[in-house]
């Protein structure tokens, strides 16, 4: 669910990055205010600055490139789009259709693209076999707002020219074979709302000349080589609402700054080598809707105050450090998913847990969690997914936990747990395996109980 609503995301920043321009003849009742006055040709130079990418591409699987053909690129030449006025292209948009696993362009990007003047822009995405570098002319693109290179086997450096493109709002080239650090030449770029360089081999720290980029709305550093320290200048990003620096190697503590992005949505922080403390001030993060900080070194208990979001639905802690007692859980009615597994964490589950109504995910195993189940559990009917495996609790399943009928995962192997399996579905068709050593449960799908 996650990438699926950072998917939309992305998708509705590139809708209001494109020019509001019809592409070719069509547009000419809209522009020209309905006369008869044919639309200018595309300029010789747009079409020579195409014809040259053509030219950088030795296979096209796609069917795209056999369209341009013919004098007027900005008649039927597929994903070209011009200014019906001017004749001037403003867009250049090449998708691979699906599957994309059989449709790609094999090549290069070629450096004839800089003499898109007016280009506004580019999109190449998903062709899968466009490679070698960036090319430095792209940087004579000053009216380009959006930049869209994702998906390709794009290699080498992030061209430190990029950061004249003052205009730029959008800019993505996830997925391609990036290396280097990250140019400080973009801190310059003030209006960027968006940078993805996720999927790629960069490395290094975030250079500190990209404090001034107050309009960001969108980070993904995600699955890179980056490290250093989270920049606590993150704080001043005032309009983020995903930050993903997660499968990284940043380290030290979670800036205290990042609590005061009261815009956020989606952080994500999992896979580094962060530590020290949850900071309790998270719970002012009042529009947060997913929060995922596993695989860390983090240590401490879990802040309260986490358990009071009420727009957040996932919340993922797991292997870390974590130590306490489970906080009581009041509010956040709206979580769906919770993990906070490979902890050690102790205490006992408390009965407010049921409160958590819309939870579909619970994992709490591999902790050092003691006491009874809660028979208030059974209250958490919407539970899908139960996973309480190698703790110390003791006492027997409750026997009301038969009212969980949409659980299609448990387990409560590895405890202290003693007495008759709840015998009603889906508690006594589950394998054996998820009630293993323990010490005297009994029923199906374990061998009856004795009588006495």
């Amino acid at each position: 669910m996650q990438l699926s609503a950072r998917l939309l995301r992305v998708l509705a920043i590139l809708l209001v990055a494109l020019p509001s321009r019809s592409a070719g003849h069509a547009a000419n009742d809209a522009v020209g205010g309905g006369d008869d006055r044919p639309s200018p040709p595309c300029s010789p130079a747009d079409r020579a600055a195409l014809l040259g990418f053509k030219a950088g591409v030795a296979a096209d699987t796609t069917g795209i490139l056999a369209t341009w053909a013919g004098g007027d690129c900005c008649g039927a030449w597929e994903g070209v789009t011009c200014d019906a006025a001017t004749g001037r292209v403003v867009a250049l948009q090449l998708e691979a259709p699906p599957p994309k696993d059989r449709h790609y362009m094999e090549g290069a990007l070629s450096p004839s693209l800089g003499g898109l003047e007016f280009l506004e822009a580019l999109v190449i995405r998903d062709m899968g076999r466009i490679g070698g570098a960036i090319p430095a002319a792209l940087s004579r693109l000053t009216r380009l707002r959006a930049l869209y290179l994702e998906g390709n086997m794009l290699a080498g450096a992030i061209p430190g020219s990029l950061g004249k493109l003052g205009s730029l709002q959008y800019l993505s080239l996830a997925g391609n074979r990036l290396e280097g650090q990250l140019p400080p030449e973009l801190g310059a770029i003030s209006g960027l709302e968006q940078i993805n360089v996720a999927r790629n081999r960069l490395s290094g720290a975030v250079p500190p000349s990209y404090k001034g980029l107050s309009r960001l709305a969108y980070l993904d550093l995600s699955n890179n080589l980056f490290s250093g320290a989270v920049p606590g200048f993150i704080g001043l990003f005032k309009n983020l609402a995903l930050l993903d620096l997660s499968n990284n190697s940043f380290s030290g503590e979670i800036p205290a700054s990042l609590c005061t992005l009261h815009s956020l949505t989606d952080l994500s922080l999992s896979h580094n080598k962060l530590g020290g403390q949850i900071p309790p001030q998270m719970g002012s993060l009042q529009s947060l809707n997913s929060l995922a900080m596993d695989g860390n070194m983090l240590v401490g208990s879990i802040p309260a105050s986490l358990l009071g979001l009420q727009k957040l639905w996932y919340m993922n802690l797991s292997r870390n450090g974590i130590t306490g007692a489970l906080p009581e859980f009041t509010r956040g009615a709206g979580l769906n998913w919770l993990d906070i597994s490979s902890n050690a964490i102790g205490g006992q589950i408390p009965s407010s847990i049921s409160k958590l109504s819309s939870l579909e995910r619970l994992d709490i195993s591999r902790n050092r969690v003691r006491g009874v189940i809660p028979a208030s559990m059974a209250e958490m009917v919407s539970l899908e997914w139960l996973d309480l495996s190698s703790n110390a609790l003791v006492g027997r399943i409750p026997d009301n936990f038969t009212r969980l009928t949409s659980v299609r995962h448990a387990s409560f192997r590895g405890n202290k747990l003693c007495g008759r399996i709840p015998q009603a579905k889906p508690f006594n068709l589950f394998r054996a395996a998820a009630y293993a050593h323990n010490l005297c449960l009994c029923g199906k799908p374990l061998p009856p109980c004795r009588k006495i």
